[in-house]
């Protein structure tokens, strides 16, 4: 009997070795799935090209803006005409509803949503105002900066560092845009006519061209995405995206 009860014992204590082992081989496959897991997702958005530095351009309210002022963040950055009435409209209502996401959680002051005016010979602070505001965004509100300059300084950041092209078209304006649709070329979407009265008011009779792009900047100052349909990108997807900068940084 008692070498049975020894053989008992001992037969327990090595499943319970066994189980402990199993245990601990779970649990460093668990650490080992979420590493990998953590890395994928850091590395889902590589590094394309350094954000250009810029000094010397002012926002919508006519103050002072250099890139060193968006240091630690992540910017959303887009392209903007404020008599736009075909995507910029879209665009500016799409970041205007991430922005309103983002406000009241943890992101909201990690986050800037930086905007270039293509139009710096035509358009200044004024119109830059009334833009923000027709879809949604109070001018006041730091959070969004639409920055603006002489139409040199635009062109070495917009098309210099940001590689996105834009072109005044001469006698375009809201009466030609809304052929558009009817001259699409087979196979491609028509541009979406938008009401932009800030257009309409100032009988504007030239459109700027320039791409549908949508960039990520990481807090170091790199962009690590390029949408080039900016008015699809939803609010929840540039939150992901947004994220994973943000905790690749920590």
């Amino acid at each position: 009997m008692p070498s049975e009860t020894f053989s008992n014992a001992r037969t327990r204590a090595l499943r319970r070795g066994a189980f402990a082992a199993l245990f601990l081989l779970a649990g460093l496959a668990l650490g080992w799935w979420i590493g990998l897991h953590r890395a994928r997702s850091h590395a889902a958005l590589p590094v394309l090209f350094a954000a250009p530095a810029y000094q010397g351009l002012v926002n919508q309210n006519g103050e002072n803006v250099s890139s060193r002022d968006f240091a630690g963040k992540v910017q959303v950055v887009a392209f903007l005409f404020p008599y736009c009435n075909t995507f910029c409209p879209v665009i500016a209502a799409h970041l205007v509803g991430f922005e309103n996401l983002l406000a009241g959680s943890a992101l909201a002051d990690k986050v800037e949503v930086v905007a270039f005016n293509v139009d710096p010979a035509g358009t200044g602070p004024a119109q830059m105002r009334a833009f923000l505001q027709e879809y949604g965004w109070n001018p006041s509100d730091p959070r969004w900066q639409y920055l603006t300059g002489t139409p040199r300084q635009i062109r070495r950041v917009v098309t210099g560092g940001f590689h996105v092209d834009y072109q005044r078209v001469v006698d375009s304006g809201p009466d030609a845009a809304a052929s558009l649709p009817a001259l699409a070329v087979a196979g491609s979407d028509p541009q979406p006519i938008v009401a932009n009265p800030l257009a309409t008011q100032a009988h504007v009779h030239y459109d700027i061209t320039h791409e549908d792009a949508l960039m990520l900047v990481d807090p170091q100052g790199r962009v690590r995405a390029i949408y080039d349909q900016a008015d699809a990108v939803g609010k929840f997807r540039l939150l992901h995206a947004v994220r994973s900068l943000l905790d690749a940084a920590h």
